[in-house]
């Protein structure tokens, strides 16, 4: 196929093109596309080098009724991902209708929690090492999820409801790690990334609900990663955040633990909390992407995720200023200025 053959041309040129990545590996700069992208998006993103894509694999859009399963569009998502050279990084969210009616409430108590192990069984089995997925399709180059965030945003109350509980978010990793190292052993387990200060009633900030999971009997043992979102209005905010991160790690005897940045972007339109504008999009990009490569070593960082890949259409936008948080306006690929500053640490074009 046609995206085969570009990656194929993309690997032979790599090490010419990747001067000012080489302190880093490729998959540590990475991307959270809206998950609706087209081959042409993932062809693009092969040609830009995007070392990982982070994406939801939502429980309520998989298995609607229970034990009816439709992999369709986890499967050509992830198969495009891994021809593509793209490492591929799931978030497990979301609660089932036949659990709960409300898809943000943890399924962490009875059958619910039953169900989410069966479930989380289920997807490792297909995309995990020696996975059913792969042996299916042996065209597509194995890329093997080993990696798996659980939740998202859960010291919100956006993302978790009646109200954020590090009680409960620690019973979700302890049943997510069990049921993924059943299936593989080597499986790491990523915290949901976690907003500096949510809004709404109940948000707990990310260093306090660090702070109040740890004291969780047992939780150490249940995750490898944690993960932040640290939006700022500046890059001095950004390194803030990870400081306060890292001192909770340090007080938790648990500094070996990687901290991955799995949100962090600005608007290119000045509108909006994070709306900044075209240049200063670029600009921040470029000082913030410079900082985590510089500190990835001394701050442990996993990796560092752009929000997002292209702009949002009308009423898609889940913020203020998330609608141009893209590399890319509207459904073309005119890149803005970002993007050009994207590629400069990815080693692509």
């Amino acid at each position: 196929s046609y995206l085969a053959l570009l990656v194929a041309i993309l690997s032979v040129g790599a090490l010419a093109g990747a001067g000012n990545a080489a302190a880093a590996p490729r998959e540590f700069f990475g991307l959270v596309p809206q998950g609706t992208e087209g081959d042409r998006d993932i062809e693009r993103m092969a040609q830009a080098r995007v070392g990982t894509a982070r994406f939801t694999v939502d429980w309520p859009a998989i298995e609607g009724p229970d034990d009816s399963f439709n992999f369709a569009a986890l499967d050509a998502y992830i198969g495009d991902l891994a021809a593509a050279g793209i490492r591929p990084f799931p978030v497990l969210f979301g609660t089932a209708p036949f659990v709960n009616p409300d898809p943000v409430v943890l399924p962490v108590t009875g059958q619910a929690a039953v169900e989410w192990q069966e479930f989380v069984r289920t997807i490792a089995r297909r995309y995990g090492p020696g996975g059913s997925f792969w042996s299916q399709n042996p065209s597509i180059p194995e890329v093997p999820i080993t990696t798996w965030q659980a939740w998202n945003e859960q010291n919100g109350p956006k993302h978790a409801q009646p109200k954020p509980a590090p009680r409960k978010y620690a019973k979700l990793l302890k049943l997510t790690h069990s049921a993924l190292t059943e299936v593989d052993p080597g499986a790491e387990v990523v915290l949901g990334g976690m907003f500096g200060s949510p809004r709404g009633k109940g948000g707990i900030k990310a260093p306090k609900f660090l702070k109040g999971l740890y004291k969780k009997k047992g939780v150490k043992k249940a995750f490898e990663g944690v993960a932040i979102h640290p939006y700022s209005p500046d890059v001095k905010g950004i390194s803030q955040q990870i400081k306060r991160t890292r001192k909770v790690l340090k007080q938790r005897k648990d500094k070996k633990a990687d901290v991955w940045i799995t949100e962090l972007g600005w608007g290119s339109s000045p509108k909006g909390r994070l709306g900044v504008g075209t240049k200063r999009q670029a600009t921040l990009l470029k000082k913030s992407f410079k900082l985590l490569k510089k500190r990835r070593r001394s701050w442990n960082i996993g990796g560092v995720m752009w929000y997002t890949w292209r702009d949002l259409g009308e009423g898609e936008s889940p913020c203020d200023w998330c609608r141009t948080a893209g590399l890319f306006q509207g459904t073309g690929f005119e890149p803005k200025p970002a993007f050009n500053k994207f590629v400069r640490f990815t080693g692509g074009s």
